[in-house]
């Protein structure tokens, strides 16, 4: 008797495939109604997800200034990449220089973040109209330390 009991509440792989299937399927359905990416680490104060008319963008809030201090111009930046050292970002608008996209700067953020910064506008209409013609103008970009896409930042 004791022998049919442990066999018969054997767990089975047939049953951990079905449980995890419902987990995951759980974890995407909030992940969709909070606008977030299902996988990977979530995180309070970085890019939040959004839809705007109809296109999904990532928007943070975030002061930045220019490198001798003053603030940045336009209510909205088009950031395309986070370096922890100004040098990394300096290289990288330097890159989007020779690539043709002239008006790329760097900025700093608290906590010692220097951004590249494609374009500042002044609605969030302009910074989507700015970001997607980015990301058709240059499609391998690699949005170095951003969630793979230009991240619009509110001041």
């Amino acid at each position: 008797m004791a022998a049919l009991m442990f066999v018969g509440c054997k767990p089975t792989e047939k049953n951990y495939k079905a449980a995890y299937d419902a987990a995951l399927s759980r974890r995407q359905e909030v992940a969709h109604e909070q606008m977030r990416p299902a996988s990977g680490l979530l995180s309070d104060d970085g890019p939040q997800m959004r839809v705007v008319d109809g296109d999904t963008v990532y928007v943070l809030r975030e002061r930045l200034r220019l490198p001798d201090g003053t603030r940045v111009p336009g209510k909205w930046s088009v950031g395309v990449g986070v370096f922890r050292m100004d040098t990394n970002a300096k290289a990288a608008v330097a890159a989007l220089g020779e690539a043709g996209c002239g008006g790329a700067f760097v900025a700093k953020a608290a906590g010692g973040k220097f951004y590249s910064v494609a374009a500042c506008v002044s609605s969030l209409d302009s910074a989507c109209i700015v970001a997607k013609d980015f990301v058709a103008r240059f499609p391998d970009y690699p949005f170095v330390g951003l969630p793979g896409a230009p991240v619009l930042i509110a001041q």
